[in-house]
């Protein structure tokens, strides 16, 4: 049975982990972050699930969840950045046109040094695209 300091809830981190009035703890999305940064800097979910007094299957669910977000915030190219593009053919070599560039496809930072055939850059960005 819970005692009465439980009944409305109890303190995770030194944030206030506030009961609904179904009965269950509702999370608030501070406790999420840190525990995604913890489980990301190598605590295991059992060992978090004991340090907040939470159920191991909803912080693997959170940790779940997050890692699901991540690959639909990199799928198909969704955001890619172009930051910097630079022109380095020569008028006279339309056949051999190279760009400079730099790309963030969400974590990732791809350079592209100059001199780099456009052609296959396009080829790459194309299978990026593709459907998997």
């Amino acid at each position: 049975m819970l005692d009465e300091d439980q009944k409305e809830g109890h303190e995770a981190w030194g944030v206030w982990v506030p009961r609904g009035p179904s009965g269950r703890l509702k999370w608030p999305a501070e406790i999420k972050t840190m525990v995604i940064e913890r489980i990301e800097a190598g605590a295991t979910i059992a060992s978090v699930s004991r340090e907040i007094h939470a159920n191991e299957s909803l912080v693997s669910k959170w940790a779940q969840n997050h890692r699901e977000s991540r690959v639909r915030s990199t799928d198909r190219l969704g955001i890619v950045e172009v930051v910097a593009v630079a022109d380095t053919s020569s008028p006279v070599q339309h056949s051999s046109h190279t760009i400079s560039c730099e790309l963030h496809l969400g974590d990732v930072r791809l350079s592209i040094p100059p001199g780099y055939p456009g052609a296959h850059l396009v080829e790459i960005l194309r299978a990026l695209r593709a459907d998997p």
